[in-house]
């Protein structure tokens, strides 16, 4: 399996990701009654603050599966295993944090929009991958 098609699988699967997770962010969001400049400012720092850490990650893995002999690349290679686990952690630790009652849905509102975001915006890069033939 080529490098760019392992790339855009995971562009594909960042994309669904960041649209998910930002959703949840606008819906909480939609039912507040207000919106302050605390949270646009907390979306845009997250969006960049994490935007940097996602897109630094993206060239490290697209650079180890360039690594992988051709023949030998399966689905599974889309990233490491420990990137698998922190992905699971992650989820649970997004589904702990939206059932708490003690976070303000303020917080809630603007993470996720910011977090989501910055997930679309990594997903993209990887996808640009199918225009760079020979790495990100």
């Amino acid at each position: 399996m080529k490098t760019q098609w392992l790339a855009f699988m995971a562009g594909i699967i960042w994309l669904a990701a960041g649209f998910n997770v930002c959703r949840i962010g606008v819906e909480a969001w939609r039912a507040l009654t207000a919106t302050t400049a605390g949270m646009v400012l907390g979306s845009l720092a997250t969006l960049v603050l994490f935007s940097v850490m996602f897109v630094k990650m993206l060239f490290k893995n697209v650079r180890r599966i360039g690594r992988i002999y051709p023949a030998h690349r399966r689905i599974w290679h889309l990233m490491p295993l420990r990137s698998y686990l922190v992905m699971a952690v992650m989820i649970t630790l997004g589904i702990i944090l939206r059932s708490c009652q003690a976070v303000p849905r303020t917080f809630i509102a603007s993470f996720y929009v910011g977090l989501g975001g910055a997930l679309m915006l990594a997903g993209a890069v990887y996808l640009s991958a199918l225009f760079c033939p020979k790495d990100l």
